[in-house]
């Protein structure tokens, strides 16, 4: 029997849940357990206590105005809060990129692209700045396919201008899925074919076009063959088919609705061509239904079976309307056949590791390989499959934004969301040469390492920031020793940390779940979600690259009820007790402080010797 396995892509957050405290952490941990109400009465109070720095308050401030405005959808009280953040002054920068984005999801276009020029003032870095352009193309955006819906036209010359951003913005972050995405999406409203193919080589990370892998090689030739001819004219109708056909192949569904609106009645096209746009336009409700969903959860307001009913109900009219399956009966099992082979359509209904009730996860494959992975003498091999372009990724991962589900498995195929990796290697990047992004991380760490305290929720914070600025630096020194530098370097550190974090997270641990399927299906029967995830977990620490950057997202999430919580606890203990047992042999360690605390001490090869000891297919 297959099962999936579900692997959490932590990208920083604390997960320690402990008495009610006027602390930003103890509600940020409140936070992660889903406990709004919790979380929000501790920021208020935080407000109300006159020793807590100015800083602080800000930061509640802020915490409360993105409450208020995405789960209680008060926009009033949560621009009250933002402006009074600005009044008090701490971190402006950060103030104003939100204001920027819930002026823009609110279609106050104008305020969304003031508060979004008022962020790139107070930027301090290059990142802050590429951020604040990227969130002021966002409301360019999304302004144009409201004004293309309204009135049929569009601000050509704004365009032009956010083009130029984009492009700058990509210059230093070439990859980031964001402004790759805004740029295909600005350069299609434009009609222009060369930043249409600099868009979409950017996001799935491509330098030469001619060089892509099988799964994107059709899209890619139809691509180049219609866009290299095509600056600021409407393409005949039989080339926009073949563009949107690219655009479904490589699974940029979103744009084909707007881009159709601005140029051709859906009437002009083939019954292929109507089809993608027929799919498009089910994701798009899909996508706006399921995040109410969502949210109504998040408040305890939600109406689980009226959601199922409204989604199977919307699936029967998609399947209605196809060219392809109309004629035929309706069963689920055959929609998601259908959907799979004519869109590439994957994913799952049901709970998850972190969520038990029912959510929609709904990606699209963009690569698909076989793959082998070898522990213990187990060498299983899998169809390794790469989806994107989500429209759904579950509850947690809309709720918690920071973090996700980065992908599951089965005893014969490894699933990975794809865009939930992409911005790893380029903010490791950062943290390594950019002197303000790598100043807010030693500041963490410095505070960290003068702290006596016992609280677990700071230390955790502090260690596992640690960890991982540790294991970043090693590996940009690294690659400086065999000197590397300019773009030679920052090619080779994004490529070898990608790779860390995909051998880790992708091959070992969810290969680990496929080995424990396949080979102990029995045993793996009646285990509970704990025990499987303790043991992916112990595979992703002993056969990582790098462990360190592996225990950093986990130290943080050991207080809870879900399974990959108690694994996490399960994983810190064993750390804890061998710290103890060995303290001897770990340089610089001190009996004043916390095993806990000093984690960090321990070398890579301890760190793999500590939990081979206690692995059960280590015999």
């Amino acid at each position: 029997m297959k099962q999936l396995l579900f692997f959490l892509f932590l990208f920083s957050t604390s997960c320690v849940l402990k008495a009610q405290e006027s602390t930003i952490a103890s509600s940020d941990a409140a936070y992660d357990h889903f406990n709004l109400i919790e979380s929000y009465s501790i920021l208020e109070s935080i407000l109300t206590v006159d020793t807590i720095q100015d800083e602080q308050k800000c930061k509640a401030l802020r915490r409360l105005a993105h409450q208020d405005w995405k789960y209680y959808q008060n926009y009033d009280l949560a621009k009250e809060r933002l402006q009074k953040a600005d009044t008090i002054g701490s971190k402006k920068y950060e103030t104003w990129m939100l204001l920027s984005r819930i002026e823009r999801a609110s279609q106050h276009f104008n305020d969304a692209l003031y508060a979004a020029i008022n962020a790139k003032e107070f930027a301090q870095s290059e990142n802050e700045v590429n951020k604040a352009n990227t969130e002021y193309a966002n409301a360019v955006y999304t302004s144009s396919m409201h004004q293309l819906t309204k009135s049929g036209s569009v601000d050509t010359s704004l365009l032009m201008k956010t083009t130029t951003l984009l492009s700058k913005v990509l210059e230093t972050d070439a990859g980031l899925p964001l402004p790759s995405k805004l740029l295909l999406g600005i350069a299609l409203l434009n009609n222009d074919g060369d930043n249409v193919i600099k868009a979409w080589q950017s996001y799935f990370q491509i330098q030469d076009i001619q060089q892509v892998s099988p799964y994107l090689k059709d899209p890619a030739k139809k691509l180049n063959q219609i866009c290299k001819n095509w600056n600021g004219n409407t393409l005949s109708v039989s080339n926009q088919e073949v563009l949107i056909d690219a655009l479904s192949s490589s699974r940029f569904y979103e744009f084909i609705p707007v881009y159709v609106k601005k140029n051709c009645d859906e009437s002009c096209y083939t019954p292929k061509t109507r089809d993608a746009i027929t799919y498009s336009q089910y994701l798009n409700e899909v996508e706006k239904e399921t995040n109410e969903y969502y949210r109504l959860i998040a408040i305890a307001q939600e109406n689980e079976t009226a959601y199922i009913e409204w989604l199977n109900n919307k699936r029967k009219e998609l399947w209605n309307k196809l060219s392809f399956t109309a004629q035929n009966e309706y069963s689920e099992e055959d929609f998601l056949k259908e959907t799979e082979e004519h869109f590439g359509a994957r994913g799952f209904t049901g709970g998850t590791g972190n969520y038990s009730g029912y959510v929609l996860a709904l990606g699209h494959i963009v690569n698909q390989e076989k793959a082998k992975v070898e522990q213990y003498g187990y060498q299983p091999e899998f169809t390794y499959t790469q989806i994107d372009m989500m429209v759904s990724n579950g509850f947690s991962s809309w709720f918690w934004e920071h973090k996700a589900i980065g992908g599951w498995a089965t005893d014969n195929e490894i699933i990975r969301v794809r865009e939930v990796y992409l911005s790893g290697p380029i903010n490791a990047w950062k943290t390594a040469t950019d002197s303000v992004e790598r100043r807010k991380t030693e500041k963490i760490i410095n505070e960290f390492l003068d702290n006596s305290t016992e609280n677990q929720l700071e230390t955790a914070k502090g260690l596992a920031a640690k960890l991982r600025f540790d294991a970043i630096n090693d590996l940009y020194n690294g690659l400086v020793s065999k000197d590397l530098s300019g773009k030679a370097l920052k090619l080779a550190f994004l490529s070898k940390y990608e790779q860390y974090r995909m051998e880790a997270s992708m091959l070992a641990h969810e290969g680990r779940h496929s080995i424990d399927q396949k080979y102990m299906p029995e045993e793996f029967e009646g285990w509970s979600n704990e025990i499987r995830e303790f043991r992916g977990k112990l595979s992703q620490i002993i056969f990582a690259p790098e462990p360190r950057l592996e225990l950093s997202g986990m130290v943080t999430s050991i207080i809870g009820d879900y399974g990959h919580i108690k694994a996490n606890k399960r994983i810190v203990d064993v750390a804890i007790e061998w710290i103890k047992e060995n303290k001897e042999h770990i340089s610089g360690y001190s009996d004043n402080k916390s095993a806990f605390s000093q984690l960090y001490l321990l070398t890579n090869n301890q760190i793999k010797e500590c939990y081979k000891q206690v692995d059960p297919l280590n015999k």
